[in-house]
């Protein structure tokens, strides 16, 4: 049984409460599970997908994160560039997003029965939210050891991999949310999602911390906005160095999503290797155009007539007609 966490996350370390076991992790993360397992090396989610917007100079990551298995406690540890606010999410604007990007139905008659379906220092502690059975601190860190040290203090162990990049964040004089759950039970199951807001001037989605997991890692970004929008190296605007699909873009036509902006643009972008490929952020612009991607799906009508196909209906009478009219001229020849 797959197990989600849904959240509003941002370059998330993820991290445990004791001895560091087997990790898992997403593009802005990583998961690590507790005692009484035998330390491994970082591994992807199962899925990750992303609602992205900004209003007013504060942007808004919505984040779901599913794994295959049940995590033990663990934590996590969110890199924003400005001090953060933690709230509660709606996994609401998850179905919404689903029903708004449903690949709509292309019917295909089948009238043959033959057509088939296409498948320096610790740092400051800011605020501390309590959110059903998660607790979220957020801190300001000017020194990646002291940091370190609170996150020990505090019942996260993080990689050497994953402390290496914090000190890059640190070092820009990022903001961290540190996240955990606030009692001893794990990852299985449903959390109550959470949401992460904070001041910006352009949209980024830090992934930065992926450059901890071993193995590829795929993400699906779903941004809001008044046009059509690329994903970009966040530091220079160019390409990113990954492969990158859109795989739906148009007006926002659900009601639940529609406060969040007026056209929705939802891409997947995977890296096969995180280590050599990311030395950047994810930005976004403006595309060259606001053409609309919305794919189909093919569903198939059968056109039959008592549970015949009529295509072959129609053949087998036809037929019949011209033997019954041939056989009439026949007859008529040797009346004469």
């Amino acid at each position: 049984m797959r197990r989600w966490w849904a959240g509003a996350l941002a370059g998330l370390v993820l991290a445990a409460t004791a001895v560091a076991g087997p990790a898992y992790a997403c593009g802005c993360g990583a998961v690590v599970a507790t005692a009484g397992t035998t330390a491994g090396t970082t591994q992807g989610a199962a899925a990750e997908s992303a609602i992205i917007r900004a209003a007013d100079g504060v942007q808004t990551i919505d984040l779901s994160l599913g794994f295959d298995a049940a995590v033990p406690s663990a934590g996590l540890v969110v890199p924003t560039p400005s001090p953060a606010t933690v709230s509660a999410g709606d996994p609401a604007l998850f179905d919404a997003l689903a029903a708004q990007t449903n690949p709509t139905p292309r019917f295909v008659d089948d009238w043959w029965g033959v057509v088939e379906p296409v498948a320096d220092g610790e740092p400051e502690v800011l605020s501390r939210v309590r959110i059903g059975d998660v607790e979220a601190t957020t801190l300001a860190a000017s020194d990646s050891a002291g940091l370190g040290g609170w996150l020990a203090t505090n019942g996260y162990e993080i990689s050497p991999e994953a402390s290496a990049v914090i000190a890059e964040y640190v070092a820009k004089r990022w903001y961290f949310v540190a996240v955990k759950l606030a009692n001893d039970s794990s990852l299985d199951g449903t959390l109550e999602p959470i949401r992460i807001a904070f001041p910006t001037s352009a949209l980024v989605y830090p992934v930065g911390m992926a450059k901890a997991i071993a193995g590829e890692q795929a993400m699906r970004l779903s941004v809001f906005g008044e046009h059509r929008m690329d994903v970009v190296r966040a530091d220079s605007g160019d390409a990113l160095n990954a492969a990158v699909r859109t795989v739906w873009a148009g007006p926002v036509t659900n009601a639940a999503l529609a406060p969040l902006g007026p056209y929705l643009t939802v891409t997947d972008v995977r890296f096969e290797q995180p280590a050599a490929q990311i030395s950047s952020d994810i930005g976004f612009a403006a595309a060259s155009n606001d053409d609309p991607v919305q794919p189909s799906h093919v569903v198939v009508r059968p056109i039959e007539l008592l549970g015949f196909p009529l295509g072959s209906l129609l053949v087998v009478w036809g037929a019949l007609g011209l033997l019954c009219a041939l056989g009439a001229a026949i007859a008529r020849s040797r009346l004469r």
